[in-house]
């Protein structure tokens, strides 16, 4: 019986490893656009690994706004100090 080749990275030929490495391509989102995403995502209870300090505020204040009252409240204490 013939031991196969394990798919690791150092037996893989450069031209595959290159492919994987490539982005895919994306659509050009804006900022406001990402913020929407992300705000429906949480409204849907998900989405929670796409908060950032950078957006969390911006995020709290819109759940506000829109009568999202414990999720405004989960987003200011992700800023909170601990």
């Amino acid at each position: 019986m013939t031991a196969r080749p394990s798919n690791t990275a150092s037996n893989r030929s450069p031209a595959h490893s290159a492919a994987v490495q490539q982005p895919i391509d994306a659509p050009n989102l804006t900022a406001d656009d990402d913020l929407d995403a992300i705000y429906q995502q949480l409204v849907k209870g998900v989405g929670r690994e796409r908060v950032t300090d950078a957006n969390a505020e911006a995020l709290a204040q819109r759940a506000q706004q829109e009568g999202h009252t414990v999720l405004a409240t989960e987003l200011r204490e992700w800023l909170a100090p601990c």
